[in-house]
């Protein structure tokens, strides 16, 4: 493929934001995005939507469960594939342009303050209260 380069690259489904959706990349900072997380629970939301693709799933059950952890709140998570197409221009002359389809694995974790349907197969309860630290453990001093 060292004769192509990527020009495009596209879902076959396109998919809009939601009010209270974090989109978790891999190269994100995990604590930006439980900053981002919170202060929507702060600013009046009950229910927030955690989607990840990829790579970037296993960074979002971390901070879906750092945030469990600061809060109760109950979960349900979902797996999926999406289909990506890649699409190759030639850098040289006579090559045709190439289309390369592939699947990615795809993780959309509703996280909420309200119960939310036990029945179902991803749901996960909040966790007890011993388990939890409620709010930042760290103490700030000044000038240390």
């Amino acid at each position: 493929m060292e004769k192509y380069r990527l020009v495009e690259e596209r879902k076959c489904v396109t998919d809009e934001v939601l009010p209270n959706e974090v989109r978790i990349t891999q190269q994100g900072k995990p604590r930006n995005y439980i900053s981002y997380a919170q202060s929507l629970f702060e600013k009046g939301a009950d229910r927030i939507i955690l989607k990840a693709m990829g790579r970037a799933c296993n960074k979002a059950v971390t901070i879906a469960e750092i945030l469990k952890r600061k809060a109760p709140l109950h979960q349900i998570t979902s797996l999926s594939s999406c289909e990506l197409v890649d699409v190759f221009e030639p850098l040289e002359e006579g090559l045709d342009r190439v289309e390369s389809t592939r699947y990615v694995s795809c993780m959309i974790i509703f996280l909420s303050k309200s119960p939310l349907d036990c029945t179902d197969k991803g749901y996960q309860p909040p966790l007890p209260l011993e388990e939890m630290q409620m709010g930042d453990t760290r103490k700030v001093h000044a000038g240390v």
